[in-house]
């Protein structure tokens, strides 16, 4: 197994990054029983890491830049550590960006699947969602395969994938092949980004595409679950014609994508993409959706839960809303609760803030874990829950440009 290298930086930032979490920890209130920073078996410069788990293997994909090429990389970790490092791809023409960046799925056979995202035209923002599968645990890929049957020169990213049936990943993205383009009146579109869907078998194969709505936002982040009853769905950040940016919800069920709904009516009127996207979890029939608003001038992270398969919402909770940026994640607890991640401005810093939340109560503690105070971004943590503990992993900046920093969180109990 590969053995990650412990450097004396490494050490030193493990140090400070516990000893300032510890300080701003409530005694009564703290959310963990323990927080160990884990080593990684990334080289310097990596960044932009995406997680997922299955059977108690944590996986992880993240970006690394040498020269002039950008490399794809995969790794697991087992009981018995990290596995050695392999690229799933390397390239010149990889569109790299801090907030829409490489993912990863594994399908109920235990087939990896990642996607990135590859240049197609002349601007810096047209590209095209690239996939490809690992049936040997990471250590060979295929060759990949474009995901969409658009081939425009347009932006096409924002990816999230999730396991649905046997051996199928559901798939969603943003697509740009109707934005910006002034269309004739015979056609059935609408001149914006499009929310839309596929799937993958684990050979390789991919389903019939789908329109799921034809406005939304066009640069947030969309987000995917699949429940226990097997509905899949999808939260992502949508955009009316007056430009209203809340966020909605789609749901897949018996193979149909049905009509997307509204979660709550904050009413954010934006002229602009706020570049941050919804976080959705589900454990059982409970799902539970975080997200960013800047309605009515007031910056808040709100969570609302759902006990009937996402068929309906209840009054959302409001999280914080000090001086939040947003870039929330989420992961469900065994217990039914949900652990919300987001970034917020102290002192003009940044730093990451996790709450514990209830559908009966919201916010019943929370906790400052990561502090910045470099001139560059924390970008996007992401949350992982492999069994009872959950990873926390994130671009933290030093002297010596990016990195990538992870914790593992034992939760307590909390009542």
């Amino acid at each position: 197994m590969y053995r990650a290298k412990k450097s004396l930086l490494g050490l030193t930032f493990s140090i400070i990054l516990l000893t300032w979490a510890s300080s701003f920890s409530n005694a009564d209130n703290g959310l963990f029983m323990a927080i160990e920073k884990i080593p990684l078996p990334t080289e310097v410069g990596a960044q932009e890491a995406s997680l997922t788990s299955k059977d108690g293997i944590l996986y992880m994909t993240w970006m690394e830049n040498v020269n002039t090429q950008t490399k794809v990389m995969f790794s697991m970790k087992t009981a018995n550590g990290w596995s050695e490092p392999t690229p799933v791809h390397i390239g010149h023409d990889l569109f790299v960006n801090w907030a829409d960046f490489p993912s990863i799925a594994i399908l109920s056979d235990k087939t990896i699947a990642v996607h990135w995202l590859q240049k197609i035209g002349k601007s810096g923002f047209d590209y095209q969602i690239n996939i490809a599968l690992s049936s040997n645990n990471g250590k060979t890929w295929s060759n990949p395969k474009i995901l969409h049957e658009d081939l425009s020169p347009v932006q096409h990213g924002f990816v999230s994938m999730t396991p649905s049936k046997e051996k199928l990943l559901t798939i969603i993205w943003l697509d740009g092949r109707t934005y910006g383009v002034k269309l004739g009146e015979t056609k059935n579109e609408t001149e914006a980004m499009q929310l839309r869907a596929t799937t993958i078998t684990s050979d390789g194969i991919i389903g019939k595409e789908v329109a799921i709505d034809k406005r939304t936002c066009s640069c947030c982040q969309t987000s995917i679950t699949v429940t226990e009853k097997g509905t899949v769905i999808a939260a992502y950040r949508d955009r009316s014609e007056v430009e209203i940016r809340d966020i909605s919800i789609a749901r897949l069920e018996q193979n149909i994508w049905q009509e997307p709904f509204n979660l709550y009516d904050d009413g954010w009127e934006l002229s602009g993409c706020p570049v941050n996207g919804p976080a959705i979890s589900s454990i059982d029939k409970l799902v539970a959706v975080a997200w960013f608003t800047g309605a009515k001038g007031i910056s808040a992270v709100k969570i609302a839960f759902s006990d009937d398969d996402g068929k309906s919402f209840a009054t959302p909770f409001i999280i914080e809303n000090k001086d939040p940026i947003g870039r929330v994640d989420l992961e469900m607890l065994p217990d039914g609760d949900a652990l919300v991640s987001w970034v917020e401005w102290v002192d003009g810093n940044e730093i990451i803030n996790i709450c514990r939340a209830s559908q009966e109560h919201g916010c019943k503690a929370q906790e400052q874990l990561v502090f910045n105070a470099s001139n560059a971004s924390l970008n996007f943590p992401q949350l992982e829950r492999v069994n009872e503990d959950i990873y926390l992993v994130w671009t933290q900046p030093d002297e010596n440009g990016e990195n990538l920093s992870m914790l593992r969180l034992s939760p307590k109990l909390i009542d």
